[in-house]
């Protein structure tokens, strides 16, 4: 029986590859060191990453470089004055509101024309009746000057009686002592104003307004 171990072994024949296999062998090659450095590259130079990252990079900036964008903000672009008139019709103004009219103080009550002979025969005649009818109230009195004070502060006038006791006295201020002044005695002279007092004997009190 012939040992195998015995017998000459025979050599290899060479690994011989054909031009097409080399190529393609190395073209793998290639594309496995390609693939193997992508895989070993960091996350941020991959691309997934790189693009996304600089679109937000830039938008920022650009926040940064125009704050007051109007297409950012939304705020409506300005226009210059006058701008746009020749294409829309200008608002029209609101109409001015009519203010309400100022309210008219009531017309002041005319004052009640009496002659100083009525007033003393209604003094006369009752004295209660003549203070509810006459005190407090506006009266143009027509009589005669039975006298002037020194000081300038009245005048007396009375009515067709020169004797008569009862008095109506007109007090006067600064603005009246020029016209009384010029006054003589028995002179027929009319005299508004207010009564301000009635007595049975001091008779009507009266503060001047006017003098005619």
């Amino acid at each position: 029986m012939t040992d195998v171990s015995d017998s000459p072994q025979q050599p290899m024949p060479p690994n011989f590859e054909s031009p097409r296999d080399a190529r393609a062998h190395a073209a793998a090659d290639k594309a496995a060191n390609k693939a193997y450095k992508k895989a070993s590259r960091k996350w941020y130079q991959k691309k997934r990453f790189i693009i996304p990252l600089a679109l937000v990079a830039l938008f920022i900036l650009g926040s940064l470089l125009n704050p007051g964008n109007n297409a950012s903000t939304g705020s409506p672009t300005p226009t210059a004055p006058g701008a746009g008139n020749a294409a829309a019709p200008a608002a029209e103004a609101p109409a001015a509101t009519e203010a309400p009219a100022a309210t008219e103080a009531p017309a002041e009550e005319p004052p009640m024309e009496v002659t100083a002979d009525q007033l003393i025969k209604d003094l006369d005649g009752n004295a209660l009746k003549a203070n509810t009818t006459y005190k407090g109230k506006r009266v143009k009195v027509t009589g005669y000057v039975s006298s002037i004070d020194a000081q300038g502060d009245y005048f007396s006038m009375r009515g067709e009686d020169k004797y008569s006791f009862t008095n109506v006295q007109f007090f006067i201020d600064d603005a009246h002592l020029a016209t009384v002044q010029e006054w003589e005695t028995d002179q027929k002279v009319t005299a508004t104003g207010t009564v301000s007092d009635v007595g049975e004997f001091l008779g009507y009190s009266i503060r001047v307004e006017s003098l005619d």
